[in-house]
């Protein structure tokens, strides 16, 4: 077996699914029921010591104990926003740190619960160098492991008051989830499976800027919803914030989300960054109609959050109105997300602030 390691070469039971967990205690002369318990503790529980697990065997921990780790991240820093957003800043044994995003909403959700967003992260600072988010200025410094990445929700799970929990998970946060494909899709299982973190695939979004191979593949291997990162309304334009789009071009884009086969009423999300002067046009509005009226897409405008690093400015609320009004007017449907966390460095392209450049170069 090619087992996952940690940085002590102990195997990293978190980056492992269930099924391979199962195998895994097989090859150690133990039952597939301790693997699940096993897994209960960690996900369920959120037991970072096997010792602690006291209705498994002394000698199955004592196995353990020799050959495998319960990984968790280390708290560099928890700070909360004035409109009570919360921002954690974790550090990762790679030598860096990553940053997740808790976002309360009073709307409620289907289980008449309120609405608590979390944004995670998937790598190490961003290989897509898009011209409006800061985390792109790192470079790709490094990939998250499947358990760095399902860590942010369990142990920001573990912060909330009781009663309270995650309703939703989008992979937003720092990097291309697509990018790092298979550490991604061990740590989505996990999350939703029901015997762990037991998130519904309705309310899990992965967020890319467009890596069509594996938005095909992602789409036919779990039903988690997909956010395409837009920005633009046509293919010129694209190319100039978003540098991924000259290898995946715009139109070849859109062909595939058409493509897709989606379950009865889901939608694919494109978010737009609206930047004044570049984006924000009715021209814009008009184009970005003509893209997308043929798919099942839901449009979600984000007036860029100003950074002193860049020239961008935001639009006025007025221009943003309008170009929302013109597209819910042809029948589609258009949000505009709200600004939350701005005062923490916490909105939308602001994470990875302050954190050292370091490039590493890695095939797309």
């Amino acid at each position: 077996m090619n087992l996952p390691r940690t940085e002590k070469n102990l195997i990293d039971i978190k980056s492992m699914n269930l099924p391979d967990l199962e195998a895994f205690f097989l090859s150690i002369g133990e039952s597939k029921g301790r693997a699940l318990r096993v897994y209960k503790h960690i996900w369920q529980r959120g037991a970072t010591t096997f010792d602690e697990m006291n209705d498994i065997a002394k000698s199955t921990r004592a196995k353990l104990n020799e050959c495998a780790e319960i990984t968790f991240l280390e708290t560099i820093s928890h700070k909360i926003s004035d409109d009570g957003t919360q921002k954690f800043l974790w550090r990762i044994p790679q030598g860096g740190a990553i940053e997740s995003v808790l976002i309360p909403d009073t709307n409620r959700d289907n289980n008449g619960r309120d609405r608590m967003t979390l944004c995670v992260s998937s790598q190490w600072g961003c290989a897509m160098k898009c011209s409006f988010c800061l985390t792109g200025d790192l470079g790709l410094k490094g990939q998250l492991k499947a358990s760095q990445i399902a860590n942010q929700p369990l142990q920001v799970s573990k912060t909330l008051p009781e009663g309270v929990r995650i309703t939703n998970i989008v992979m937003m946060g720092m990097g291309e989830p697509l990018h790092n494909y298979k550490n991604l899709v061990i740590a989505l299982r996990n999350m939703l499976h029901n015997q762990a973190l037991d998130i519904s695939h309705r309310k899990l979004t992965v967020s890319t800027v467009g890596l069509i191979p594996a938005i095909k593949k992602l789409s036919a291997e779990l039903p988690v919803n997909l956010a395409i990162s837009l920005n633009a309304s046509n293919q010129e334009q694209r190319v100039e914030v978003m540098p991924i789009t000259k290898r995946y071009g715009l139109d070849e884009l859109i062909q595939c989300c058409k493509e897709l086969n989606l379950p009865h009423g889901k939608r694919i999300a494109f978010e737009y960054v609206m930047m004044a002067g570049f984006n924000d046009s009715m021209e814009d509005a008009h184009r970005v109609y003509d893209l997308l009226c043929d798919l099942p897409a839901k449009v979600n405008l984000i007036p860029y959050n100003e950074n002193p690093d860049r020239t961008i400015k935001r639009p006025s609320a007025d221009q943003v109105k309008a170009f929302q009004h013109y597209l819910v007017s042809r029948g589609m449907n258009c949000t505009v997300r709200k600004t939350r966390g701005i005062d923490i460095s916490a909105a939308c392209g602001q994470l990875g602030k302050g954190v050292r450049p370091l490039s590493v170069k890695e095939n797309l």
